[in-house]
C-alpha cells in the first residue's frame, strides 16, 4: 500500500467516525510528508464538511478570507485550505471578481464589505501593476523606467490606502514576480541600470514599506519564493496565457505553505522558546560515548553543519527568542563539552535561559520549564533528532511544536527550523530583544523573594515604578503584539490590530493605554494594555491584559487604579468590565471580584462571559502601596480630564 493510499484510508476513517482531532492529525502528517494533489483535494473537501464551529472546537482558528485578484487562484485554494489547517487555521474563503480588484479594494461597499473578512489577500501580476515596464526597460532609458516604477507604486498605493480607509481587515499583499527570461536577457538584466529585475525590486520594496505604514498588513515576496524553486519552472507560460494561472501546478503546495506562514504572522505571535536537544542535534555524536573531544562541531564537515545551527540559535536569541537545553544526558559531561570545545561551539551555556539536563522524560522537563518561565506550552518549540522522543512529546504535551532534526542530513538542520515558520514575525520590538535579560532578572527576583520575611516586604524591596503612556506610542507595534499574544492574564482575549487600537484612541471617550514597568533589576518595558470607552457615565473596559512575566506583583491593580482615575476625570461614576473564560486565562478569573466589582449578569453565546460593575462613587480602586508611578517620582498631578484627553488624542 502506498503512503497516499494509507493517508486516504485514515482520512476517510476519521471523517466517517466524526473524529475531527484524528482527521487533523492525519492532515498534519500528510502535509509534513508532502502529500500529492489527490490528497490535498480530499483533505480540502473533508475540512469543508466539518464546518466553522466544529473546526473551532477542535482548536483551529476560523479566519474569513477574501481574495482580490487579477489572476486565477481557484486551482491552488484547496492547498491553501489544507496548509492553513495544518498550521492551526480554518479558512472560509471568498474569491473576488476576475480583474475587478481595484474596485473591490477601493470601494466602501460591495462584495468585500458584505463578506466582512478577517483577512484580505491581494494577488496580482506585474502586467496589471506596471505593464509598461518591459517596454521601458527595453529602451535602456533610466528615466522611462523610473517613471514606470513610480506609476506602479502609485497604483498600489492608491488601492491599498483606499482599502485601509474603508476596511479594518488584515491585509496580505503579494509582491511582483520578475518574469523569466527578462526582456534584456540574462546578461543585460544583470548589468544594465534600467533592468526589469532592479525595477521590479524597487516596486516591491516600496509595496513592503507601504504595508508597514498601513498597519495590520504583510508583504508576501513571491519573487523570492520563485527564485528558491527556480524561475524557469515557477510559471507555466502556456497556462498563464490560457487562463491566467500564474503558478505552475507542481508548486501549489510550497506556494500555499508560504502564504500560510504570512497569514500566521498576521494573527499569531511567534513562539518564544526554542528547546534544543544536544546529541546529534546541537552537535554530532553522543557526548557520553564519544567524549567531548569526539563530538562533531567546528569548521570541518560535518561539524560545520552543527555550528551553522548553533549560529542560527544565537541569531534567534539576538532578537529575543529564549534558548533552553532539554536533553537526556549527564550534566557533568555536557558542561565539560562546553568547556573543552568552547572554540568550536558558537554558543556558551550562558546563552541558554535554562538547562534541563537529566534522565527524566522530556515532557516533564518541558512542563517544568513552562512553569518556571510562566509561559504556555504553545510558546515552546522542541528540536530533537530522536523520532521516539519527538512522538512522546507530541502525545504528552501537544501544545509544543516538535521539529525532528534530520540526523542523517545535518546540513538541513537549520533549514528545517526556518521552514517551520515558528519564529517568523513582522517586527522585533525592544521588549523582544530584552526578553532574555528580563527572564534572568526574574530568577534574581525569585532569589530575593525566598529571602524576604513576607510577600509585602519582597514586593516593596523590588522598587516597582509604573509609567502610563499612550498605546499608540508604546510603540503601536508592541501594543498589537501584546494584544494578540497574551493569554494567561487577558480578561477577554479579544484580538485587535492597529486600526482597532487607533479607533479606541481616537474616540472622544476612548482610552488606549499602555503600561511600562521597571524595578531594581531592570526595565520590563511595555507589559500592560487597556482599551476602554466612556459613555453616559460608564467607563467600559473592553480589554485589560498583562504580560505573564509580571503577574502577581500588583501591577494589574495599578493599571485598574489608573483607569478608574481617568474615567472619573471624564465624569464617569461606574466601571464596567467582563471576564470571558478561556482554556488559558484562569489566572485572572477573580480579578474583578478581588477589586470590589460585583457581577452584573452572566451571558451565554459562543463564549460564556461574566459581566462586572464597580460604583466609583462608593469605591475607588487603590494603587498598591509598594508601587510608585512616574508621577509620584516627578511630583506631577494625577490625570486631569483635559491633560489625559490631550495626551491620548495625539
Amino acid at each position: 500500500m502506498s503512503q497516499g493510499q494509507h493517508w486516504r484510508e485514515q482520512l476517510h476513517e476519521a471523517a466517517a467516525q466524526g473524529d475531527t482531532a484524528s482527521l487533523l492529525k492525519v492532515i498534519r502528517s500528510a502535509v509534513a510528508e508532502r502529500a500529492d494533489v489527490g490528497d490535498y483535494t480530499l483533505m480540502s473537501r473533508l475540512l469543508k464538511r466539518i464546518g466553522r464551529d466544529e473546526a473551532s472546537r477542535a482548536g483551529l482558528r476560523p479566519v474569513r478570507v477574501y481574495i482580490a485578484r487579477s489572476v486565477t487562484v481557484e486551482s491552488w485554494l484547496p492547498y491553501l485550505a489544507v496548509e492553513a489547517a495544518a498550521a492551526g487555521f480554518w479558512l472560509e474563503t471568498k474569491v473576488g471578481g476576475y480583474g475587478s480588484f481595484a474596485q473591490e479594494l477601493m470601494s466602501p461597499e460591495g462584495a468585500l464589505r458584505d463578506f466582512n473578512p478577517d483577512l484580505v489577500v491581494f494577488v496580482t501580476d506585474v502586467e496589471d501593476v506596471a505593464g509598461g515596464l518591459p517596454d521601458a526597460c527595453a529602451t535602456g532609458k533610466p528615466e522611462l523606467v523610473r517613471a514606470e516604477v513610480e506609476r506602479g507604486v502609485k497604483t498600489m498605493e492608491d488601492m491599498l490606502t483606499a482599502f485601509r480607509h474603508h476596511h479594518r481587515a488584515r491585509l496580505l499583499v503579494q509582491g511582483l514576480c520578475v518574469p523569466d527570461p527578462p526582456v534584456l536577457g540574462d546578461a543585460g538584466d544583470a548589468n544594465w541600470e534600467a533592468s526589469e529585475s532592479r525595477a521590479t525590486q524597487r516596486i516591491n520594496e516600496q509595496i513592503a514599506a507601504l504595508c508597514r505604514r498601513l498597519g495590520d498588513a504583510a508583504f508576501f515576496d513571491e519573487n523570492r519564493l520563485a527564485s528558491r524553486f527556480g524561475k524557469a519552472r515557477w510559471r507555466d507560460e502556456r497556462m498563464f496565457r490560457y487562463c491566467r494561472l500564474s503558478i505552475a501546478a507542481e508548486f501549489f503546495a510550497p506556494y500555499a505553505r508560504a502564504l500560510t506562514h504570512s497569514i500566521k504572522v498576521l494573527f499569531l505571535p511567534p513562539h518564544k522558546v526554542l528547546c534544543t536537544d544536544l546529541d546529534n542535534t546541537l552537535w554530532g555524536g553522543i557526548v557520553g560515548e564519544d567524549k567531548p573531544s569526539g563530538i562533531l562541531t567546528g569548521t570541518d564537515f560535518p561539524g560545520n553543519c552543527y555550528r551553522t545551527y548553533q549560529r542560527y540559535l544565537k541569531q534567534l536569541a539576538a532578537r529575543g527568542i529564549l534558548l533552553a537545553v532539554v536533553s537526556k544526558n549527564n550534566e557533568k559531561d555536557v558542561r565539560e563539552a562546553f568547556r573543552v570545545r568552547a572554540q568550536d561551539l558558537a554558543l556558551t551555556l550562558d546563552d541558554f535561559i535554562s538547562l534541563k539536563i537529566s534522565w527524566q522524560d522530556k515532557a516533564v522537563s518541558l512542563r517544568e520549564l513552562a512553569q518556571e518561565l510562566s509561559l504556555g506550552l504553545d510558546s515552546f518549540v522542541l528540536i530533537d533528532d530522536d523520532s521516539v522522543e519527538c512522538e512522546a512529546v507530541r502525545q504528552q504535551v501537544p501544545g509544543v511544536l516538535v521539529i525532528q532534526a534530520p540526523r542523517e542530513e545535518p546540513w538541513r538542520l537549520t533549514e528545517c527550523v526556518m521552514a517551520s515558520g515558528a519564529f517568523d514575525t513582522l517586527s522585533v520590538t525592544a521588549e523582544d530583544r530584552a526578553r532574555s535579560d528580563e527572564y534572568r532578572a526574574q530568577a534574581q527576583r525569585a532569589q530575593l523573594e525566598n529571602r524576604a520575611a513576607s510577600r509585602e516586604e519582597f514586593l516593596a524591596s523590588l522598587q516597582i515604578v509604573c509609567r502610563f503612556i499612550s498605546a499608540l506610542e508604546a510603540p503601536l507595534s508592541r501594543t498589537v503584539q501584546l494584544i494578540n499574544k497574551t493569554n494567561q492574564f487577558n480578561l477577554t482575549t479579544r484580538r485587535y490590530g492597529t486600526s482597532e487600537v487607533e479607533s479606541f484612541a481616537a474616540d472622544p471617550g476612548g482610552l488606549a493605554l499602555a503600561l511600562r514597568a521597571r524595578d531594581r533589576f531592570g526595565d520590563a518595558g511595555v507589559i500592560g494594555i487597556a482599551l476602554c470607552r466612556t459613555q453616559d457615565g460608564t467607563c467600559t473596559i473592553d480589554t485589560l491584559l498583562l504580560s505573564c512575566r509580571v503577574i502577581g506583583r500588583g501591577i494589574e491593580s495599578a493599571l485598574l487604579w489608573y483607569i478608574a482615575r481617568w474615567a472619573a476625570s471624564l465624569g464617569a461614576n461606574r466601571l464596567a468590565g467582563e471576564y470571558i473564560p478561556t482554556a488559558k486565562n484562569q489566572p485572572c478569573a477573580d480579578f474583578y471580584p478581588r477589586h470590589g466589582f460585583r457581577p452584573a449578569r452572566e451571558a451565554g453565546g459562543k463564549q460564556s462571559r461574566i459581566c462586572y460593575v464597580l460604583d466609583l462613587a462608593t469605591q475607588m480602586p487603590e494603587k498598591p502601596a509598594w508601587i510608585q508611578t512616574e508621577e509620584d517620582l516627578n511630583n506631577e498631578p494625577g490625570p486631569s480630564c483635559a491633560r489625559v484627553n490631550e495626551e491620548f488624542a495625539r
